[in-house]
């Protein structure tokens, strides 16, 4: 067997079975072998003579068991793999040559006999020696000659080397020969041999592994020559297994004969002096200058010879010392190789961000051996390296280049970490014998600040957390180790590396940091001051400038808080009243004891006691609590989240600062600017929140604040995003320092920043500046450019000529060619600008100017290269611009370079703008459109390229529609995105000049395809048409008459037009010099002239309508009649037609009174509407007019009937509650048709007025019926007040739910109540005295809703009654018999809708029954506001506090006594009469003589305690949230089909029934609103869609409810005319026009928000807060007052201490700053508080304007509601008073509310700023051209309020009720009509009109256009104004 064993295998061209049997004989000889010896040990016992010293003694079952296993185990896997593809294998052996051919000792292989059997049984069968080394040395070279290159033969190769080693363990003292080896190595290769040497000296080496393990001493003895041959190929070849091999030979070598050891054998030192030399040899190749060796292949070098030595030094440490050099000088490369690796993938993957390419990868992985090297490496000279001086230094420089580079690998820092980290710590150590010390204190200093500075943004979090934490402990150690380390190196440590870098201080991990911390906090002192002063002037945070650092610094701050103080609340919150009256020290014990009970288990329903046990232990442990277990862990909190961090300093600081003494301050006041002023914030400038921010908004809050300068202030502010805070700043600076023109110039600065126009002009009319700045700006906000252009024009000659002396301050000079310049942009003259700038040489100007006149190539030779401006977004699109111009392919891409560039300039600027502000993010938003264009513009240009291309040697005709689809659409899309109406003419010159300049190219592009593509060939002529006819639309909208002719005549440039275009290019101009002054001839010239034929009909028509214009404006009437008659022929649809017609016909009614016109002019009206869009229909006010004053022969009312069916039917929706009105006057017929259609079609938008108007007349025409007896009868019994009435009625209510309508007898009291004269004998019986008569007869309503009671009980007059019943008898037949008319009819109306919609009808009949019964106030409630409301009245009532009761006022309580306590409240409310009855009675009825209080201010003092007692026990008693199903089960349950969410049918637009949202549910919560004494609850309608609206239910109203709703569909109206006008939909002017639901005569539901709040609830709040007692001023005032009113000053005198006194208020009792606190404490941020604040001075100002038009007063602070999220505001009660002859009544001193409070909180530049345009605004609206249909709406309004108002007049009046419905028609057509015309003359007075120069010319200085508005709010800011209101009032606040 063993003789055959290398014929058998090894042969060249063995098949690989055959060698795999040869294998596999050989390993059975061996498995005998081995179990031969395991018998003849068990025989032998104990004698070792078979096992050898090398071998390793594992018991032989084992062994054979291995082996055995191991031979099985392999065979049937290596079977499975060769079945199938035996054939390929055995050619691919073929050509190898036998080893035979290659060995010279494999011929002269003995050829062994058969052992002889000796006869010793043990011996018997053991191979002699010959055998053994047969079967060894076979295995050596069948090893040898297997390649391992597929799976079967690795598999042969493992398993002769496993068997190699067994025979080895077997046979250990066989003589193993290697020298065939060398033949293998010899560079000699014989031919045919294809075997890599590569892979051969990895086998050799392998087998040589194999042998030494067995047995080293020998075979290196042997083969030490072989040995030494291969070191070399070995380190030649560099392979990394090869190398492992080798190192394993190396290292057995070394170990069996160590260097140091003294009887080495000489040719053994010759093999390891050649180890080392070839060592020096490779690490000198790498790092030879002379050789550049390419990366990787140096990488393989150093990494095999740094693991052979790696392997030597493991034995033997100093191994290294002679390599210390070169290893130096090979991590210098590395450390070379390595940056520029970085450098260059990084530049790559920048290159090539799609996919990675193939150097990247090679890049990467030579990266990769890079760093594996550098570890290795450095680890190796790690130990020893420090000993050696020179290579100190080197290396420390290598480190810190490894330290510094970008980006270096995370595991090579570490590897560095470990390093010093290994170097700092022993040498400490070992120096405290003070022996030689290798790394000095300056040296770890100098690591440790590398260590520090290393960029760790790069490392993944798993490497970050390694690094912190074994960093930071060696510097922790370091810092604060006593025992090891001396004091003053800890301290410098401290001082140098930690305090400098701070990563202590900002570690991740808690621990860690609070152990620094304590480092920080020891070395301080532990005052405030100092601690302050270390964060803003001793520390420099720069290291921690990435992070929000002033965590850090709140920590130093919050440190020395006491921590173990109890815990307490601040004196003003909120606080549960105590329990017991004093808790004693017995009870507190029982708790105690009682803490310990059981603990009930969660299954068991809670009893009481432990509910209360459980409370009482929570109640102890909370006790407990200190200030640390809040303030510890909040501080943890701050260091995890920055906005924590943010709200905590800037709550801290500004308290820190008011504990600091006044020089502390004034030293910590310049480091703070310094600190401020750092460059190191830069890295902040993207964090939100930042550092800067918090820093700003803390000095902001600090009293008193540090001066800083205004220019840092306005650098930080832009560049952090912290711009209102910034703004709020220089705010204050202005106004405490109004002579530095320094702050105020970077305030209107940063004004100009957001885009808020309005108040940076407010701020500079606020400065002393000359009347043409004030005028020119005035101007300038009111869009009159040509007037403000020449005005600063004039401005600046006179400045020029002296005419100033120079007076002018140069920023004022600025400021007029600013405005000029902005002036000459908005009216277009870009040629101007241009002349201008070239002269001045301003590029900026000129790169905006150039590209629209246009001058290219000036633009391209002398401005581009010249333009020092900085790069903004809108540089970067003139590039662009420039780029595309001519067309060029070419340019294409440098365009798409420039807009991408400007994206990221637009995206930067973005981010770095407030969250909040609409305002400012304007500008940006409309130059990313001019991107986008841009873009787009670029695609046009590449499809015109594509398109000739193709087109070229092809006929055109192929491309007839095919091509050109991306541009077709970009143009259509262009047509689509415009701007908004209302931006500036700047804004849409700029793109539409651009588009034209697109257009010319298309025009250009198609020039040649007129026959063969007409289409194609019109595409740009008609897209520059119609852009140029838009613009010159919208520059006639803006009122620039001039500039939209200019468009017009010279833009185009074409000869040829659309027919389409060219009309509406004679449209737009004959529209505009219909405005033009002076120029009507021209236009109707150009009418005349016009050539009709090319023109479809509609377009006829349209221009003989302007030509009729003309006429008329040209007082032609007959041609003008004519005209308009030939368009209505020629086209009968046009609506506008219809209504200029009907306007002329109504002009010559007015003129002639003629029956024949009014006719007309209705007919026409009612045909534009018909035909008509949105300003048709604001006609029908006019028509709806006119019928209700027809005239005898009713032309107006035959016109209506004959149209009615053709309107469609939502135009009336908005008319419902006139139309309902109408019912019972002449018209009602009419009306009654109009209502009829409604409640078929939309039955919801009229069933709730339509139901209470129904049971409002239902019960005046059952009285008329009872006759006049009865009515007077009736009359004498309602003597008791009308409060008696209401809770009667309502208290009946809620006993019975009724059913579909509540009975007539239910309603009468209430209704009755509605038409008694409210409020007459107040007027009468005090008003000589009182300066406010108006105000006295609504004062009484708070909100509006005060149980009837406290009103009308003023009837009580001596009398009145009667004289009442006798008015009523006059004319009682007549008026009831309208009543009962009005109701046949609105019955027939419902029965109509019930008919139709049953199921509806039922169900709102539910809905509203529901509500107007289950949801009114307690008896406690309306007591409370009664009480409320007679408060209210002492504190209006003008007689002396220390005079008596007065008598009205006596009468008014017993009313309210009797009232309130009534027969039917006593049995309804048994407990409420029990508790309040006796002691009410006692105090306040007259009746009760020995307790009623003598003087006034004695019943005031019971009255206040009366609410307080009430207020509390109703805020005490009755929960804040109802719940719906206790009050309303029927609504719980309401199952709703087709009611849908009320409130959906105001917008005057049409509505598709199914469109609407139904009602879905109602909220289960009913929360309780109350509201200065008036408790609501308030409901949730959820809709179908989600959506949820909150109504309030509001009871007991008054009869002037039904004006609010007139005011709500009144600010409708104004509200579409806002959105109409340009100046008004620019500031955003809306009235907020809350929905109002009536639900019965005194029930109604009035929308509500959250969170709305009411201007007096701030006052009252910040009372609350400061426990100062809200009334006070009042009390105070009135008492002062008391000598003016008993008569003994003369008017003047009482005038000059009515101010006193006021000044005396407003100093010590009511702070100006008390809105301000508010606000801020309520909202979130700055931005907020910026957005509110400007939202809220717009939604007063147009109250302001309300109330100044209408002459409405009465704004105590209780009436105005505003919503804290958003600054909507609306007032209460907020209609017109009418005197005795109806006319609008008003005599209060100031025209509007607007006090010192508001006037602080929007700043005096805010108030002239938004307030006074935003007022202005409304009126020029109001004023425009286009808004005369005003009148018509105001003449609606009047007539429903004087109607409400006729009805409910005081007795005594002159005119009688004479015909049905009041007045006389002549009588009330004329008290409307004058009022009307009042309150239209009051708008124009203050509206800013801008008349033409001629007039102009004669005011000199100028005049603003806003002096009206002005005024007014001086009016209402004048203390002496102000001291003469009503206490009431509050004009102090």
């Amino acid at each position: 067997m063993v003789n055959s064993l290398s014929r058998l295998g090894l042969p060249q061209n063995t098949p690989p079975e055959n060698r795999r049997l040869a294998i596999e004989l050989a390993g059975l000889v061996v498995a005998w072998e081995k179990q031969r010896q395991a018998e003849a040990k068990v025989i032998s016992d104990a004698e070792g003579h078979v096992q050898s010293m090398d071998m390793p003694s594992l018991t032989p079952a084992a062994g054979s068991d291995l082996t055995g296993g191991a031979i099985n185990a392999k065979r049937p896997s290596d079977a499975s793999g060769f079945s199938d593809d035996l054939t390929k294998r055995v050619k691919t052996e073929n050509g190898l040559p036998t080893l035979g051919a290659m060995s010279p000792s494999s011929t002269s292989t003995p050829n062994i006999g058969t052992p002889v059997s000796a006869g010793q049984s043990d011996e018997e069968y053991k191979p002699n020696t010959a055998m053994e080394e047969m079967i060894i040395n076979f295995l050596i070279r069948v090893a040898l000659v297997t390649e391992p290159k597929d799976k079967e033969m690795s598999a042969m190769y493992k398993q002769a080397l496993e068997l190699l080693s067994q025979a080895l363990e077997v046979w250990p003292t066989a003589n193993v020969k290697y020298n065939y080896l060398e033949k293998l190595l010899s560079s000699l290769q014989p031919s045919g041999q294809n075997k890599d040497p590569s892979t051969a000296l990895a086998q050799g080496l392998d087998v040589m592994n194999k042998v030494l393990e067995k047995q080293p001493h020998l075979f290196i003895r042997n083969n030490v020559h072989q040995i030494t041959q291969l070191l070399e190929p070995c380190f030649n070849s560099k392979l990394l297994d090869i190398g492992k091999s080798l190192c394993t030979l190396l290292k057995m070598v070394f170990d069996a004969f160590p260097l140091d050891a003294m009887n080495t054998p000489s040719d053994i030192k010759l093999l390891q002096s050649k180890v080392e030399e070839l060592i020096q040899k490779h690490l000198a190749a790498v790092t030879a200058p002379q050789i550049s060796l390419e990366t990787s292949i140096a990488n393989s070098m150093i990494s095999f010879a740094v693991s052979v030595i790696k392997t030597l030094a493991e034995g033997q440490k100093s191994f290294i010392d002679p390599f210390l050099p070169s290893l130096i000088r090979a991590l210098q490369r590395l450390t070379r190789d390595m940056g520029m690796l970085t450098g260059s993938i990084a530049k790559q993957v920048h290159r090539m961000d799609q996919e990675p390419s193939p150097t990247t990868a090679r890049l990467k992985s030579d990266l990769g051996a890079v760093t594996s090297n550098l570890k290795s490496i450095l680890k190796l000279v790690s130990g020893r390296v420090m000993l050696v001086s020179e290579c100190k230094r080197s290396i420390s420089q290598i480190l810190q280049t490894i330290l510094s580079e970008k980006g270096t690998d995370a595991s090579v820092l570490l590897t560095v970490l470990d390093i010093m980290k290994d170097w700092i710590e022993n040498d400490f150590r070992s120096s405290s014998s003070g022996t030689s010390n290798a790394v000095l204190n300056k040296d770890i200093i100098l690591y440790l600040q590398r260590l520090s500075q290393v960029d760790r943004q790069f490392l993944s979090t798993p490497f970050l957390e390694e690094w912190d934490g074994k960093y930071l402990q060696l510097l922790y150690r370091l810092c604060s180790d006593s025992t090891k380390y001396a004091l003053p190196v800890r301290q410098e440590v401290f001082q140098k590396v930690e305090r400098q870098y701070m990563l202590g201080l900002r570690a991740k991990d808690p621990e860690m940091r609070q152990k620094f911390f304590a480092l920080y906090h020891d070395s301080l002192g532990k005052t405030l001051f100092t601690r302050l002063q270390y964060i803003i002037q001793t520390q420099e945070w720069e290291a921690l400038s990435d992070v929000f650092w002033l965590k850090q610094g709140l920590d130093i701050l919050l440190a020395i808080l006491v921590e173990h103080e109890p815990i307490t609340l601040a004196p003003n919150s909120a606080q549960v009243p105590p329990l017991m009256a004093s808790g004693a020290v017995p009870e507190r014990a029982g708790m105690h004891q009682v803490g310990d009970a059981p603990e009930e288990t969660d299954g068991n329903p809670t009893s009481f006691i432990g509910l209360v046990n459980k409370h009482a232990k929570f109640l102890n442990e909370t006790m407990k609590l200190q200030v640390a277990d809040v303030v510890i862990p909040l501080r943890e909190l701050a260091h995890t989240d920055a906005n924590v961090a943010y709200h905590l300093w800037v709550l801290v600081f500004p308290i820190v600062w008011a504990t600091l003494q006044k020089d502390e301050q004034v030293m910590l006041a310049k480091p703070m600017i310094t600190l401020l002023s750092k460059d190191y914030h830069s890295k902040q400038q993207d964090k939100r929140p930042n550092v800067v921010q918090a820093l700003l908004e803390g000095l902001s809050l600090s009293q008193p604040q540090p001066k800083i300068p205004s220019e840092l202030i306005k650098f930080l502010g832009k560049t952090y995003n912290a711009w209102h805070i910034a703004v709020s700043l220089l705010e204050s600076h202005v106004m405490l320092f109004p002579q530095e023109t320094r702050c105020s110039e970077a305030l209107a600065e940063l004004y100009r920043m957001l885009n808020e126009e309005d108040v940076r002009y407010g701020l500079w009319k606020k400065r002393p500046i000359t009347s043409e700045t004030r005028a020119g700006l005035s101007l300038v906000q009111h869009g009159y450019w040509q007037r403000a252009q020449d005005l600063f024009y004039q401005a600046m000659s006179k400045a020029t000529q002296g005419t100033y002396n120079n007076n002018v301050a140069k920023a004022e000079m600025c400021l007029w060619e600013e405005q000029w310049i902005s002036c000459a942009r908005q009216l277009n003259q870009w040629e101007v600008l241009a002349d201008f700038a070239k002269g001045i040489e301003n590029y900026e100007i000129l790169l905006d100017c150039l590209w629209k006149i246009p001058e290219w190539d000036f633009l391209k030779d002398n401005v581009f290269p010249k333009a020092q401006v900085e790069d903004t977004t809108k540089f970067r699109i003139v590039q662009a611009y420039l780029a595309l111009h001519d067309g060029s392919i070419t340019g294409v891409t440098e365009a798409e370079n420039r807009f991408a560039q400007g994206v990221d300039l637009a995206l930067n600027h973005w981010w770095q703008l407030p969250e909040m502000s609409v305002q400012s993010h304007v500008p940006l938003l409309q130059q990313f459109q001019q991107l986008v264009e841009l873009q787009e513009s670029a695609r046009v240009l590449v499809e015109i390229g594509n398109g000739n291309k193709q087109h070229v040697g092809t006929p055109p005709l192929g491309a007839v529609h095919g091509g050109y689809v991306d541009l077709k659409d970009i143009l259509e899309t262009w047509r689509l995105r415009t701007p908004n109406d209302w931006d500036n003419m700047s804004v849409w010159y700029d793109l539409l000049q651009w588009r034209n300049h697109m257009y010319n190219t298309v025009i250009n592009a198609f020039k040649d395809f007129s026959n063969t593509n007409p289409q194609l060939h019109q595409l740009g002529y008609r897209d520059k048409a119609w852009s140029v006819n838009k613009l010159a639309h919208v520059a006639r909208k803006q009122g620039l008459y001039d500039v939209c002719v200019t468009v017009l005549n010279k833009m185009y440039g074409y000869a040829q037009m659309e027919v389409q275009e060219a009309f509406v290019k004679i449209r737009e101009q004959a529209k505009a010099y219909l405005e033009m002054r002076g120029e009507i001839q021209n236009g109707f010239n150009l009418i005349s002239t016009t050539n009709l034929d090319y023109f479809p009909v509609q377009h006829k028509a349209e221009i003989l309508r302007l030509k009729g214009e003309f006429c008329q404006k040209m007082n032609d009437g007959e041609t003008a009649n004519q005209s308009y008659s030939e368009a209505i022929n020629r086209f009968k649809n046009l609506y506008k037609g219809w209504i200029s017609w009907g306007n002329y016909c109504d002009q010559v009614y007015k003129e002639t009174h003629e029956e024949l016109w009014l006719e007309y002019a209705v007919s026409c009206f009612l045909q534009g509407i018909k035909y008509g869009a949105s300003n048709a229909r604001s006609h029908l006010a006019r028509v709806l007019y006119l019928l209700s004053f027809d005239t005898q022969n009713e032309p107006v009312g035959k016109a209506f009937d004959r149209y009615l069916d053709q309107i469609p039917h939502w135009v009336w929706l908005s008319w419902i509650p006139q139309l309902l009105l109408s019912l019972q006057r002449p018209e009602a017929a009419h009306c009654k048709l109009v209502l009829l259609k409604i409640a078929t079609v939309y039955p919801q938008a009229l069933y709730y007025w339509l139901r209470t108007y129904l049971l409002e007349r239902r019960d005046v025409a059952s009285k008329s019926e009872l006759g006049r007896g009865a009515v007077a009868a009736q009359q004498r019994i309602q003597q008791i007040p009308a409060s008696v009435a209401t809770s009667a009625s309502l208290n009946s209510v809620e006993s019975n739910p009724i059913a579909s309508h509540p009975s007539a007898s239910n309603l009468t009291p209430e209704v009755v109540n509605n038409q008694l004269p409210q409020g007459g004998s107040l007027t009468v019986s005090h008003d000589g005295s009182n300066p406010q008569g108006q105000d006295s007869d609504r004062g009484q309503t708070i909100d509006g809703n005060v149980p009837a009671g406290a009103e009308s009980s003023q009837t009580n007059s001596a009398g009145i009654h009667d004289s009442q019943a006798g008015i009523r008898r006059n004319a009682g037949l007549s008026w009831g018999a309208s009543a009962v008319t009005a109701f046949d009819a609105a019955k027939d109306v419902m029965e109509a809708l019930r008919n139709k919609h049953t199921n509806l009808a039922s169900e709102l009949e539910v809905f509203l029954t529901e509500i107007g019964s289950r949801f009114v106030p307690l008896p406690e409630e309306r007591l409370l506001a009664v009480v409320h409301a007679l408060l209210h009245r002492c504190y209006k009532y003008p007689t002396a506090t220390t005079a008596e009761v007065p008598q009205s006022l006596k009468k008014e309580l017993s009313g309210v006594c009797r009232a309130c306590f009534s027969a039917d409240t006593v049995n309804k409310h048994v407990e409420f009469v029990n508790e309040y009855k006796r002691d009410f009675e006692r105090d306040l009825d007259p009746e009760s003589t020995s307790t009623f209080p003598a003087t006034l201010s004695d019943l005031t003092e019971r009255l206040k305690h009366w609410k307080n007692v009430l207020q509390s026990n109703v805020e005490d008693r009755f929960p804040a949230v109802l719940k719906l199903e206790e009050e309303s089960r029927a609504l719980r349950e309401f199952h709703v089909v087709d009611v849908e969410v009320p409130g959906q049918y105001f917008a005057d637009q049409e509505i598709a029934p199914d469109h609407t949202v139904k009602l879905d549910r109602i909220g289960a919560d009913l929360p309780i609103v109350r509201r200065h004494g008036s408790s609501f609850r308030r409901l949730t309608i959820v809709g179908s869609d989600g959506s949820q609206r909150h109504f309030l239910v509001q009871t007991s109203l008054t009869p002037s409810a039904r004006s609010d709703e007139r005011m709500v569909q009144l600010f409708r109206v104004l509200n579409r005319l806002f959105d109409k006008h340009k100046e008004s939909r620019r500031r955003h002017l809306a009235f907020h026009t809350p929905i109002i639901i009536p639900v019965w005569p005194q029930v109604r539901m009035v929308e509500d928000d959250l969170m709305y709040s009411t201007f007096g609830e701030v006052y009252e709040i910040n009372c609350a807060r400061y426990g100062r007692e809200a009334d006070l001023p009042i009390t105070h005032f009135k008492e002062r007052l008391n000598q003016a009113i008993i008569g003994q000053l003369s008017p003047e005198s009482v005038a000059d201490l009515r101010l006193h006194i006021y000044n005396e208020i407003t100093s010590s009792l009511v702070s100006e700053n008390v809105l301000c606190q508010y606000m801020y404490k309520t909202l979130p941020s700055c931005n907020h508080l910026w957005a509110f604040r400007k939202q809220f001075a717009v939604q007063l100002a147009l109250s302001g304007f309300m109330s100044y038009m209408l002459q409405i007063g009465g704004r105590t602070p209780n009436k105005i509601l505003f919503a804290k999220n958003t600054g909507k505001v609306f007032q209460n009660d907020f209609h017109p008073a009418y005197d005795a002859n109806g006319m609008i009544e008003f005599n209060e001193p100031v025209p509007f509310r607007l006090t010192r409070n508001l006037q602080t909180f929007f700043t005096p530049f805010g108030v002239e700023g938004l307030f006074v345009s935003a007022m202005c605004a409304a009126a020029q609206s109001i004023v425009a051209p286009k808004s005369q249909h005003v009148q018509h709406h105001l003449a609606m309004f009047f007539r429903d309020e004087l109607l409400s108002w006729s009805w409910r007049r005081p007795p005594g009046m002159p005119s009688a009720p004479a015909a049905a419905g009041g007045i006389n028609p002549v009588e009330f057509e004329q008290k409307v009509t004058t009022n009307v015309e009042e309150v239209i003359r009051r708008i124009k007075r203050i509206a800013p009109q801008c008349f033409p120069e001629e007039d102009e010319n004669a005011t000199e200085p100028p005049q603003s256009v806003q002096r009206g508005v002005t005024e007014l709010v001086e009016a209402a800011l004048r203390p002496k104004s102000l001291c003469m209101m009503d206490p009431t009032w509050h004009p102090w606040f």
